[in-house]
């Protein structure tokens, strides 16, 4: 069963609307500003993310720990849990690190009954594809001989959902058994960045910048063509896959990736959701406890990877 819709959140409560001016002025310039290199960017966004953690859930804990040879964040909600969340975090492919998703970690820890794995997976420039996509395979592969398929759910973000998606292909490809479900968030499925709200959503999108997302995209590339479907997942067949949600917004120059990637799953048989939420920004699960549409989104996430676990 598909479904897709342009999820009825009501009107956009003051703090989605004061919050969504605040990250224009906070995290665009990360992404936007030509004279950062990669690692002050890298810097930036970690120290942004120091200084705004405030609401994680109490009784949340923290740790790390290497899986499948890779570095990663384990978090863990109060109480029992009944599986373990892979997430693949966003950042374009060339910034991004755990610490900064614990705010949403957490409250898909909690939400789902799970623990979470936030693999720390390599980065370009300095190692482009499929280097990702081979340290989610092998984050996956280590959780698999650990308790099975059927324990196991994945998510990610921007571009952690593309990643999600180039995974999942991986292992599909490869003949091992998928995960219970799967979620993506904003997701970017087109490196090539040559869909049409590109364009003509720019003009309202607060936080990505059109040419250096474009600049990530070839960073990530490098001598791989951009419409590879492991880098582009809206040219891969996504046949095979689990059951799906994808959370985009209409206002975000990514909105049409979440459109055609629902489109091309549903297409392929795939048991797949499409949530359109007007209005927000990109990514704005990660305002959960501030925002009280991220909080909504939060908990549809948790329960629909939570419904697919035993």
């Amino acid at each position: 069963m598909s479904d897709a819709a342009l999820f009825d959140a009501g009107p956009l409560s003051l703090r989605a609307r004061l919050f969504r001016r605040a990250v224009k002025v906070l995290i665009q310039p990360i992404f936007a500003r030509a004279d950062l290199s990669v690692e002050q960017r890298r810097q930036k966004l970690l120290r942004l993310t120091q200084a705004t953690q405030i609401t994680i859930p109490r009784g949340s804990h923290f740790e790390s720990a290497p899986l499948g040879g890779i570095d990663a964040e384990w978090t863990r909600p109060a109480g029992a849990v009944r599986g373990t969340l892979l997430y693949l975090h966003g950042g374009a492919y060339v910034i991004g690190a755990p610490r900064v998703y614990r705010e949403l970690t957490s409250r898909l820890a909690r939400e789902a009954r799970v623990r979470v794995a936030t693999i720390d997976y390599r980065l370009a420039p300095e190692h482009p594809f499929p280097a990702a996509v081979d340290d989610a395979v092998s984050a996956y592969r280590a959780l698999l001989d650990a308790e099975g398929a059927e324990r196991l759910v994945i998510a990610g973000d921007s571009a952690g959902g593309g990643l999600t998606l180039a995974c999942l292909l991986r292992l599909r490809d490869e003949g091992l058994p998928m995960p219970a479900a799967a979620a993506i968030l904003s997701p970017w499925g087109d490196v090539t960045c040559s869909l049409p709200a590109m364009t003509a959503e720019a003009w309202r999108e607060p936080i990505l910048n059109v040419e250096a997302l474009r600049e990530c995209g070839r960073m990530y590339a490098g001598d791989t063509p951009a419409d590879h479907p492991q880098l582009s997942p809206v040219h891969a067949d996504l046949g095979g896959l689990p059951p799906l949600l994808i959370q985009g917004t209409d206002a975000e120059v990514l909105a049409d990736d979440a459109r055609q990637l629902f489109a091309h799953a549903q297409a392929a048989g795939v048991d797949v959701t499409l949530e359109m939420w007007p209005g927000l920004w990109h990514v704005w699960q990660l305002f959960a406890g501030l925002v009280p549409e991220a909080d909504a989104a939060t908990r549809r996430l948790g329960a629909f990877l939570g419904r697919h676990l035993p």
